[in-house]
């Protein structure tokens, strides 16, 4: 008995099979790690979905490929929703994508997209909401991690441009379970606390799970309801969250947001100079236009009769004149003793003055870093003691606990 062949060509076979694959595999979603990302010129987007043992050619043509809202990099790991194919001519199975989300992520990335545009509807975002900044503030509260850099960058800031700036700094969990609401009983304290000018909630970068804490409504409307003006600083120039949507103003990162309340000793004296400056004018226009109406009422008595009412109209217009002149000058005199205290306020707490009175700094002799504590020293190491009548080289010798 011989038994019935049957005789396929190549290209045949291989319709059959993509039919079949396509029949039975579609509309599913495929889970992997991408690679080989290839972003065509004809608008396709080519990549390799792989997992421990095997590995798929993917393809997502540009009809579906511009509906994408985030760049395809190596090393995600993707969810793909498509069907398996075959691309006849060279015999090669490949999973066909409609939609990818970044795997477990997606999840996320929808709830933040849903609670943006909430918010927005219910006016939370709107400008007229948003509350001015200090020019110059004297209090600040800074709502973060107490063990992260961002707490280190924030400080270090303010102590070089604003060392005279009183810090409230409330720690909290930035992430993690309950990171939500700790965050916001500190807004809530810190604004309670009196003469707090501005406060910044901030935290370093991290992925989306991360700074997820700073994505949920309950924060959102604990700034939107804070009376008290707020930066928001959360991770890198590139992270958005829905804290910096409602705060009064954003900050790209924890170092930004504390240059922004942060005037140099340069600018708040350019500021009082400025204000002296606009001042004096007044005081000089309103003089003159005095002076003015003076003249005009003067020379209105000098017309009419009799004499003696003419002298004694003139001796009131003298006195008052006087008076007007003695006043002006008494009005700039208190300004300018006011400007100069204080500038000496200022200028007795700059780092010069604190040299002076008998104050030094341990600057690292390598790095030219200030020194902040004795562990980042070894015995023998060599440092710089800068004081007010100069600089001197000095060694660790033993360390005093």
């Amino acid at each position: 008995m011989t038994m019935e062949r049957t005789l396929y060509s190549v290209s045949d076979l291989i319709s059959k099979a993509r039919a079949m694959l396509e029949l039975s595999f579609k509309d599913i979603w495929l889970e992997g790690e991408v690679s080989n990302v290839h972003y065509h010129s004809s608008g396709h987007l080519y990549f390799t979905l792989k997992d421990n043992l095997s590995e798929l050619k993917g393809v997502m043509f540009k009809s579906s490929n511009s509906y994408l809202r985030f760049q395809i990099e190596n090393g995600m790991r993707l969810a793909c929703f498509g069907s398996l194919s075959v691309y006849e001519q060279r015999g090669q199975v490949q999973f066909v994508t409609k939609k990818i989300e970044i795997s477990g992520v997606g999840t996320l990335h929808q709830a933040f997209e849903a609670l943006k545009n909430k918010l927005e509807k219910d006016g939370l975002f709107d400008h007229k909401h948003k509350l001015e900044l200090k020019r110059i503030p004297r209090k600040v509260g800074i709502l973060t991690s107490g063990e992260g850099a961002a707490i280190e960058d924030v400080l270090h800031v303010i102590s070089r441009r604003s060392p005279f700036l009183e810090i409230v700094f409330r720690p909290s969990k930035v992430q993690g379970e309950g990171a939500a609401d700790d965050l916001s009983n500190g807004l809530i304290e810190l604004s309670s606390v009196r003469g707090i000018d501005t406060i910044i909630i901030c935290r370093g970068g991290g992925s989306i799970e991360d700074l997820w804490a700073f994505n949920e409504e309950k924060l959102a409307q604990t700034i939107f309801n804070c009376k008290v003006p707020i930066i928001s600083a959360v991770g890198h120039e590139t992270d958005y969250t829905i804290s910096d949507f409602v705060a009064d103003l954003r900050a790209a990162t924890p170092t930004e947001a504390a240059e922004i309340i942060c005037l140099s000793l340069e600018q708040i004296f350019s500021s009082f100079e400025n204000y002296e400056t606009a001042f004096i004018n007044k005081v000089e226009s309103l003089s003159l236009l005095n002076k003015n109406k003076i003249e005009n009422l003067f020379n209105r008595l000098m017309r009419l009769e009799p004499s003696n009412r003419i002298k004694t109209k003139k001796i009131v217009l003298e006195n008052f004149n006087n008076f007007l002149n003695n006043y002006i000058e008494k009005a700039i005199d208190r300004k300018k003793i006011k400007f100069e205290s204080m500038s000496n306020q200022l200028i007795s707490i700059s780092p010069d003055n604190v040299l002076s009175r008998g104050f030094s700094i341990a600057i690292d002799k390598n790095s030219n870093k200030i020194i902040r504590s004795a562990n980042d020293l070894s015995i023998d190491d060599s440092f710089i003691l800068k004081t007010s009548g100069g600089s001197l080289e000095a060694k660790k010798i033993k360390q005093i606990n």
